[in-house]
């Protein structure tokens, strides 16, 4: 996608997170919010499998499965790789400070009022937003982007993980809503800013001499 194009749509996609964000804080949600909640069917282990699949530990893998690709293709850190590694930190940085930040919990648990330091221990206990959500719709962009032919494919998968999630009854209809604009955004803010922090990057693999972490 040309520069052009993405400051086009990370105007677009900045301005829905602010508005979800802001509707989230206000309370704005929270009758959709329950609806959604109860008018889902509870999802079996089916669900549960598939939505393991944007899981943190599978999401780690997919990463060293890519990084060794690189190196038995090209000998070297792809571009690909080094982008889409970028956006999943980012994403799950951004989505563990949302989480201690606004303390939403998940369905069927109850409102906490934890220091700071119980929050970032308990984080998993809050739901907005949604990290398998965010991290699907990460790993969507930058494949549809690698492989463009499969498009519906990638995006296809992030958004039944997004439904999965509320089939499980772990997140809130607002948590996955902002997680699917979220993934793009991360996505688009690594690749707008790559001037600024690839530098950065090379400069620590250079003086580390791993030379096979730089990109070409």
């Amino acid at each position: 996608m040309a520069k052009s194009e993405l400051k086009r749509d990370f105007p677009a996609l900045t301005l829905a997170l602010l508005v979800i964000l802001i509707l989230q804080i206000a309370g704005a949600f929270n009758g959709i919010n329950e609806w959604v909640n109860s008018a889902l069917p509870s999802g079996g282990s089916l669900t549960s499998t598939f939505t393991d699949t944007a899981s943190f530990a599978l999401t780690a893998l997919y990463l060293i499965l890519f990084v060794l690709w690189d190196f038995k293709d090209r000998g070297r850190l792809s571009r690909f790789t080094l982008e889409l590694t970028a956006g999943i930190a980012v994403s799950m940085v951004i989505v563990g400070l949302l989480k201690v930040l606004i303390g939403v919990p998940r369905p069927g648990e109850g409102q906490v009022h934890w220091s700071l330091i119980e929050s970032i221990k308990n984080l998993d206990y809050f739901a907005f937003p949604s990290g398998h959500t965010a991290r699907a719709f990460v790993l969507a962009y930058f494949l549809a982007k690698r492989w463009k032919k499969f498009w519906p494919l990638w995006w296809g998968w992030a958004l039944g993980i997004g439904l999965s999630r509320l089939l499980l009854h772990v997140h809130w209809f607002s948590d996955v809503l902002f997680s699917a604009f979220l993934g793009p955004w991360v996505a688009l803010l690594v690749e707008l800013t790559e001037d600024w922090w690839l530098p950065y990057y090379r400069a620590v693999v250079n003086a580390l001499k791993l030379g096979v972490l730089d990109i070409e």
